[in-house]
């Protein structure tokens, strides 16, 4: 049973419009759901959470990002995205068991709320067996995190033309049917720059199962790529049930395709400029209006939170922005990009991409109860003026206080109320031990 909640005397940053922001606002919370949100709302709940001090937002919606790499954190500090490949994806994959897949996708998500992300689209690719798959669904379940699980393909399919798992309909039907459950279905297929001539059936699939397709493209330089987004506009496989991944190398037409037809496309701006898959292509997809949103992508070598990927991008976008006044001798007249924006691509315009906006995306009286409050207390969020700002520029993991997913609280306090999450950690650390011992073994036998 869920609790009735009243978030009490807060700085609200609604995402709504129509709403806006209110200063010392209310949020009332019951059956899961919002059901007020101003002053003085409510006049009873069974859980007082006093918001004095505190900004009250929207969790924030991960994009993209495999959680099943978590036992393996910071294993690709200093890879190229070649070297990923080669030793991640060439090597560790096949030594992952259902196990080390459900306590890395289950600590991932913890991880994920602990941060203050509420939702996120698990692409995942370790389904080497439908054992991982399971242990997956599994672990986001037991997480109690809002999640898209995108089965992915096996790893030994790709650069193949077989057709995406048929136990993809198997998870369809019997565990992932529900389009109103925490965890949802989509399909992350291998796309037409790592399997050409596999997006018609792969996306066919996808469809026939009404799901989200989400595939990687344009993000590596090895030569021409073999297939438009373009061409797939004119063969009907383009829509908003598609999303693009990266999409560093898409052309200005391949953008306005993508826009034309509702794809969106997922950001990742850390990795992309770590690993060398190209500078964030934010600029190119505002200005053709394609839907976007930020993600994270790979625990292996980059950061997990929200607050670090909203920086990157703003400011290496607003970066290149002020290079094209500098090449003409002159300064900028304005920032490409305002802060809010940035705000609304981790939040309401994240959520329309995977079309979750009518259920979260912002703290809207009818959409189910995702929040999470930050301390504007602590020395790094003091004399901030402007809530927005203290969100995107100054507000960081140690900030966030109390996070609420679907009217659950998972955590208040600063602390995660998941049970014994002493032996899940450890129970993480020894899949970690025993991946990256058998990897480094291997390494140097060869």
């Amino acid at each position: 049973m869920l609790p009735r909640i009243r978030i009490k005397g807060a700085t609200i940053v609604s995402m709504d419009p129509k709403i806006g922001i209110i200063d010392r606002g209310d949020l009332l919370i019951d059956g899961g759901k919002i059901i007020a949100v101003g002053k003085n709302v409510g006049s009873w709940a069974v859980t007082e959470i006093k918001g004095h001090g505190m900004i009250a937002m929207p969790g924030f919606v991960n994009g993209h990002i495999h959680l099943w790499q978590t036992a393996l954190r910071g294993i690709a500090v200093d890879w190229t995205v070649d070297e990923y490949f080669g030793a991640l994806i060439g090597k560790l994959v096949g030594r992952y068991t259902p196990d080390d897949v459900y306590i890395g996708n289950l600590v991932g998500a913890l991880d994920q709320m602990n941060s203050g992300i509420t939702t996120l689209f698990d692409w995942c690719h370790i389904v080497n067996t439908p054992a991982h798959a399971d242990a997956a669904v599994d672990a986001l379940k037991e997480a109690q995190i809002r999640a898209l699980f995108a089965y992915g393909t096996p790893m030994t399919l790709f650069g193949t033309k077989e057709p995406h798992p048929a136990d993809a309909k198997r998870m369809r039907k019997e565990r992932l049917a529900s389009r109103d459950a925490l965890v949802t279905m989509a399909l992350a297929i291998r796309g037409t720059d790592f399997a050409p001539g596999t997006a018609e059936a792969d996306i066919g699939l996808a469809r026939e199962l009404g799901l989200i397709a989400s595939f990687h493209v344009a993000c590596l330089k090895h030569g021409p790529r073999l297939q438009s987004m373009v061409d797939l506009a004119k063969q009907n496989l383009l829509g908003e049930d598609v999303n693009l991944v990266h999409a560093n190398f898409l052309t200005d037409d391949e953008f306005r395709a993508a826009a034309n037809n509702g794809s969106s496309v997922s950001i990742t701006p850390e990795v992309e400029m770590q690993m060398g898959l190209g500078l964030p292509p934010t600029g190119a997809a505002l200005k053709a209006g394609v839907r976007m949103n930020i993600g994270t992508d790979v625990v292996t070598g980059v950061s997990t939170d929200m607050f670090t990927q909203m920086r990157f991008l703003m400011q290496t976008q607003r970066a290149l922005t002020n290079e094209t006044f500098h090449r003409q001798e002159t300064m900028p007249d304005k920032l490409a990009i305002k802060a809010r924006d940035v705000l609304e691509l981790a939040t309401i315009k994240a959520a329309r991409c995977f079309g979750l906006d009518t259920r979260i995306g912002s703290l809207t009286p009818g959409k189910e109860a995702d929040v999470i409050l930050l301390r504007k207390t602590d020395i790094n969020m003091r004399a901030v003026p402007d809530p927005i700002a203290a969100i995107v520029l100054h507000a960081g993991v140690a900030n966030v206080d109390t996070v609420i997913v679907g009217g659950n609280i998972v955590k208040r306090d600063g602390k995660l109320t998941y049970g014994d999450l002493s032996r899940r950690i450890a129970e993480l650390e020894r899949s970690s031990e025993r991946l990256y011992s058998g990897y480094t073994s291997e390494s140097s036998a060869a």
